[in-house]
């Protein structure tokens, strides 16, 4: 198990993530007092690509004064479905930066879109202090169950402290698949906290019974917060209805 601050991660008590997404720093102010205040606001996440570059360390120690939950900081890039454009090149010396400012609890790292960085990365996420969270998204539709367990397990596997995917669903059937998919890996890798979703509408209901088929953590909205993908739930409602994983009986 990981522990975050001294939260920890289980698939048994899903924890719940609220994003901060704002395109200034005068923005981002309230947010990240709401998301303090909202007990029902476990973790934050502080997303950086919304903002401009140069706000990008100052953003991480505004939200640092204002937050004491664990904290994962994330650079979404254009190619994971995010708002910047970097290379490989670029992307890890961002992520470097950020890490030399401190405060940083877990560090995004896009495990196919960072190249041939991901090692480094991680080591550095590890030396800084932070867990390497290893994330991969499909915005444009939902893969082969096949694929999505392997996305998984290769990341546990390249040595991620958490393993993180996204998708989206054209059916139902896809969002259903995604909670498969989670299982499987779950079993495979029992070690590595995973964080599944299908987003929007029709993957809505994975954010409330992840932690059923083995996601640790879902995200939510608290007042006045904008979500950060398609399909975020209140994060109130979130911690209201979330389905946890069973106890494991023998018959």
């Amino acid at each position: 198990m990981l522990t975050l601050r001294g939260l920890t991660l289980t698939a048994a008590a899903p924890r719940i993530i609220v994003p901060l997404f704002a395109r200034s720093l005068d923005a981002l102010r309230p947010l990240a007092a709401a998301a303090q205040a909202d007990p029902a606001a476990e973790l934050v996440e502080l997303r950086l690509d919304p903002l401009p570059a140069a706000d990008h360390t100052a953003a991480l120690a505004l939200v640092r004064s204002l937050t004491d939950k664990p904290l994962i900081v994330t650079i979404r890039t254009r190619a994971e479905g995010g708002e910047l454009a970097l290379t490989p090149d670029a992307y890890a010396a961002c992520c470097r930066a950020l890490l030399a400012c401190g405060g940083v609890d877990v560090l995004d790292i896009e495990w196919r879109a960072c190249g041939p960085h991901r090692d480094a990365l991680r080591s550095a996420a590890r030396a800084a202090g932070a867990a390497a969270l290893f994330s991969e998204h499909h915005f444009d539709g939902t893969p082969a169950t096949e694929a999505m367990t392997a996305a998984l397990t290769g990341m546990a596997d390249a040595g991620a402290d958490i393993a993180k995917l996204a998708v989206m669903p054209h059916t139902a059937a896809d969002a259903a698949r995604l909670l498969e998919a989670t299982a499987c890996a779950m079993a495979a890798r029992p070690g590595t906290p995973l964080i599944t979703m299908s987003m929007g509408p029709l993957g809505a209901v994975t954010r409330f019974c992840g932690g059923a088929f083995g996601s640790c953590a879902t995200f939510g909205v608290t007042s006045g917060t904008a979500a950060s993908a398609p399909g975020q739930p209140p994060a109130d409602l979130l911690k209201a209805k979330l389905i946890t994983a069973p106890p494991v009986t023998h018959l």
